[in-house]
């Protein structure tokens, strides 16, 4: 049972409990969806979405039994947490905690790990500590060859000023 951080509670809406959450997952219409559980923090136990709607940009979730602003409060701040095996992913598709500290194979050199992932809006981008600086690869099919997660490896072709070693 693998927790992902999908997010984190920014605030309060309205005095029925209703909290605000701004979101971290791309797979938010399986996450956030009535009767679902998620995880708050280290708090063992699961709570069980009652409610949810979006408004402006963030998720608007009130928890069963916990209808109240005055029971809700103290949850701002707290990172929400779902379940790996809650989201199904396409055979080309992976979570951003699988890509992170996969060799980066370049030519047949292993040229680095993957240290992060962000979206740039447009596609995701890998970012790589190699021996003596972080570059940036986009997570494109013009850069990224083959994909061998379960190995921890990902084989790219960087052109020519995306990495030149020093």
């Amino acid at each position: 049972m693998e927790k992902l951080k999908i997010g984190k509670i920014v605030g309060t809406h309205a005095l029925k409990g209703e909290l605000k959450i701004r979101s971290f997952s791309d797979f938010n219409d399986q996450r956030f969806v009535v009767g679902h559980k998620l995880y708050l923090n280290e708090i063992v136990d699961p709570f069980i979405i009652k409610t949810v709607r979006v408004h402006k940009g963030n998720y608007l979730i009130s928890f069963e039994g916990l209808q109240d602003i005055n029971l809700v409060e103290k949850y701002i701040g707290y990172n929400v947490y779902g379940l790996k095996e809650d989201v199904e992913l396409d055979d080309d598709e992976y979570f951003y905690d699988d890509l992170i500290g996969c060799q980066i194979i370049n030519n047949d050199q292993e040229i680095g790990k993957v240290e992060s992932v962000y979206f740039n809006g447009a596609h995701d981008v890998l970012t790589v500590q190699t021996a003596n600086k972080k570059i940036a690869i986009p997570y494109v099919d013009a850069f990224i060859e083959n994909e061998d997660i379960e190995n921890k490896k990902i084989f790219v072709h960087l052109i020519k000023g995306m990495y030149d070693e020093d």
